[in-house]
């Protein structure tokens, strides 16, 4: 029998949070046994100044640490003390995450989730492995390790498309470039929307299992995981053109892009217009992002770590 790997893994623990992605992937494998330590939110998410989600989103972790709003801080040599078992590999998926020293066993790998928008200076000199989340953000020993979707929270749709209760949605914060497009398809094209904040996991796969097209504009180079996520619904996705974007995926073959509002809203509409070609997108999208679960995600922390072959 191939040797248990034990993984210790450590982030903020909102109710939803990157990591939960992650962790989930690392779960389901059979070769490790993962234990969870760091600050826990509850129900709280600092999304539009601080929301609260329903209970059912909220995952504790084993070890949780006292959360104090905006600072979140984890201290490495009160988690080791409380780890029940040596692990071979800390994986730190970091949003935000103040850190206090760093574990004296195991390798210590850390995922910057957001690096377009946090610079990961201290986290890149203090981890063994450094993985970025998107490449236009990354410095020079970084590893590549995009975002991905989730085989159950990510599932293809079974509704057909003649039968689905909206015409787009975005589920996201509400940047204003969204915000704007949306109220052009609700208010000048006279689409039935979804433009939310907050719907997440079961809750926001009904809503896109229900929807004609998945929409999505990144607020700067990322390529979110509502893109892959989208994707694996198997619906058509309509998305603004970013770097990785277009390196893992073929424009016009398994989405629509654009470059601006009006380019979206035609997108959007070619959609609606013609059903059947709507249904073949999403098709082609599922097939296409079908690689990029987070269980691949998982696997490759695993093999740049060499803990896996």
């Amino acid at each position: 029998m191939p040797r248990t790997i034990n993984v210790a893994f450590t982030s903020i623990f909102y109710p939803l949070f990157m990591g939960r992605y992650i962790l989930e992937a690392f779960l389901r494998r059979e070769d490790c046994q993962v234990w969870t330590a760091g600050p826990f939110t509850g129900r709280w998410i600092p999304w539009g100044g601080g929301m609260h989600l329903p209970p059912n989103y909220v995952l504790h972790p084993d070890y949780p640490i006292s959360s104090g709003g905006s600072h979140n801080r984890l201290v490495y040599k009160m988690v080791e003390n409380q780890c029940p078992f040596e692990p071979d590999i800390w994986i730190e998926v970091n949003s935000t995450l103040q850190v206090v020293g760093k574990p004296k066993k195991g390798i210590y790998a850390i995922v910057g989730t957001d690096p377009h928008v946090l610079p990961y200076d201290a986290e890149r000199g203090r981890a063994d492995l450094f993985f970025c989340m998107q490449k236009p953000y990354m410095k020079a020993g970084d590893i590549w390790l995009p975002y991905g979707y989730d085989p159950v929270w990510h599932a293809q749709t079974i509704i057909p498309v003649e039968d689905r209760v909206y015409d787009a949605t975005l589920l996201g914060l509400n940047y204003p470039p969204r915000t704007q497009l949306f109220n052009r398809l609700r208010n000048v094209e006279k689409l039935h929307t979804k433009y939310d904040i907050g719907p997440c996991y079961d809750d926001a796969r009904d809503i896109y299992h229900n929807t004609v097209v998945g929409v999505n504009w990144s607020s700067l180079l990322d390529t979110t995981a509502r893109v892959f996520e989208i994707m694996a619904f198997g619906i058509a996705p309509v998305l603004n053109r970013v770097p990785d974007l277009m390196e893992m995926f073929t424009d016009r073959e398994h989405f629509l892009g654009f470059d601006n509002e009006n380019e979206a809203v035609n997108a959007i509409k070619a959609c609606i217009d013609d059903k059947d070609f709507a249904q073949a997108l999403g098709e082609k999208a599922r097939e296409a992002v079908r690689p990029h679960s987070w269980d691949a995600r998982a696997q490759k922390i695993l093999e740049k770590a060499h803990l896996v072959s």
